[in-house]
């Protein structure tokens, strides 16, 4: 289940850096808000229907195979088809361009028909997670493991998993140099992008058809052999509850709509600084090998952020209890964001100190600002604020513990997401020749309204959650 849990996520990373890079720098860091509010939000409802159909035809086991196979097959399909035949399957850029003079409104969705591939790429990119790892490989987790042997596990899994966040960043630089094993296979073609599309993607095949075999194993061996049942709750009741049966139950409960105010808050703030930093990044590294070599980077240091907060985070949470351990990530963020935030704006001021010395320019400063926050950040919301947020959960019952949690899960999740993206999409829409620069400010008053709703609700959190862990004892 580990190495399961390892992979999943190695693939993971590997795909985001690819779908970041593309649309970062092929189709521009502003249709970001659009994709997630248009196109990922419905795609993720739409897959969430058509797997609850499938469960009724097929047993969990099938499912999690035919998910696996259809992202796989259609990762290897973008690769090999969609990328380098894109000229065929895109309308041609002036066509694009006179729509766009026509209808200047209507600008970033016309840019995101232009480049429909890449959108749909970025998009399966970011349903992985969400489907591939939150509900299959938690899904298939709760139905092997027992409920005390999930106290002593679930641990070691999260700590094995994360960790592949130092394999992908090493695995992403090594093929963007183009000097790796595979380069012999693919070194006829020009375009260098391409060549470390197609190898990453190799592996990400490769690794693809790991993971199968893995399951297939678990399922005969455990499932069927041991006869194991899932003791830790169904998570099939969260496919059950609608968004209006969620917010219904959420609402009966002032401790739970804490919990989602948290969610909540994560994923906007998050979301608002993201396509600022992105586009800062894509002004330093212009190219989508340079961006991915920046991104495998960023993304190793979040592995050992990660896994030091992991270390450090049990230690902390017992020495000074859940508001102390819970209350590090909103700081972290709003300490990193707001200093991100400030370069930003002063970035004419930051140019004249840096005069005296011309090997530094304000850019790079800024774009090192924005990857230490995103380090600290990401590092702190895999460790800390997941485990201080599921042990949450632990004092209430178990109606709660099932029913709530899959509640707090998705309307957090999707308000969250589509937060940051809906200001943003109403800032571009209404500033249609805007940038990232040209709201900033508007973004940084937001951030800092965020982050203090989001420090109010731990605080408030922290109080029902003693209070209610006296009751229990």
């Amino acid at each position: 289940m580990a190495i399961l849990m390892f992979l999943i996520l190695l693939n993971q990373n590997l795909i985001r850096v690819l779908k970041d890079s593309f649309i970062m720098t092929l189709v521009g860091p502003e249709v970001i808000s659009f994709i997630k509010l248009w196109c990922e939000m419905p795609a993720g409802i739409l897959f969430v229907i058509l797997y609850t159909k499938l469960c009724n035809i097929v047993t969990t086991e099938q499912v999690f195979r035919r998910v696996i196979v259809f992202f796989i097959s259609f990762f290897a399909l973008f690769a090999f088809v969609f990328y380098p035949y894109q000229s065929f399957f895109h309308p041609s850029s002036n066509i694009v361009e006179d729509y766009v003079l026509f209808t200047p409104r209507f600008k970033w969705f016309i840019v995101l028909w232009g480049k429909w591939s890449f959108v749909l790429f970025y998009v399966m990119g970011e349903l992985w997670p969400i489907i591939v790892f939150t509900l299959l490989f938690w899904q298939l987790a709760n139905k092997t493991t027992k409920t005390d042997e999930a106290k002593r596990f679930y641990s070691f899994f999260n700590l094995f998993g994360q960790s592949n966040l130092l394999i992908s960043g090493v695995v992403i630089c090594y093929f963007v140099q183009n000097n790796h094993f595979l380069y012999g296979f693919y070194c006829h073609l020009q375009d260098p992008t391409e060549i470390t599309l197609k190898s990453v993607t190799s592996v990400i095949i490769l690794t693809g058809v790991i993971i199968l075999g893995i399951h297939y194993v678990i399922e005969k061996k455990v499932l069927y052999t041991e006869g194991k049942t899932n003791h830790t709750g169904d998570k099939s009741e969260l496919l059950k509850l609608s968004l209006k049966e969620s917010s219904k139950v959420i609402l009966k409960s002032k401790y739970l709509w804490l919990i989602c105010i948290l969610i909540i808050s994560y994923n906007t703030t998050i979301n608002l600084i993201e396509g600022l930093w992105m586009s800062k990044v894509k002004s330093l590294y212009p190219t989508a090998q340079e961006f991915m070599l920046y991104q495998g980077k960023v993304l190793f240091w979040t592995g050992v952020f990660t896994l030091f907060c992991t270390f450090t985070g049990s230690i902390l949470i017992r020495k000074c209890g859940w508001f102390f351990a819970a209350i590090i990530t909103p700081v972290i963020t709003m300490i990193a964001g707001t200093l991100f935030f400030a370069f930003v704006i002063n970035e004419e001021k930051i140019t004249t100190l840096l005069g005296i010395l011309p090997q530094f320019t304000s850019l790079m400063v800024i774009v090192f600002i924005g990857g230490v926050q995103n380090v600290l950040s990401k590092g702190a919301k895999y460790s800390l604020f997941d485990a201080t947020k599921e042990i949450s959960y632990i004092p209430l019952d178990n109606e709660m513990k099932t029913k709530g949690k899959a509640a707090v899960d998705i309307i957090g999740t999707k308000i969250g997401k589509s937060a940051g993206s809906l200001i943003q999409f109403l800032l571009f829409t209404l500033i249609p020749h805007a940038k990232y620069e040209d709201i900033t400010g508007i973004l940084a008053t937001i951030f800092g309204m965020i982050i203090l709703v989001w420090i109010l609700a731990v605080k408030a959190l922290s109080v029902h959650y003693e209070l209610l862990l006296n009751k229990v004892h």
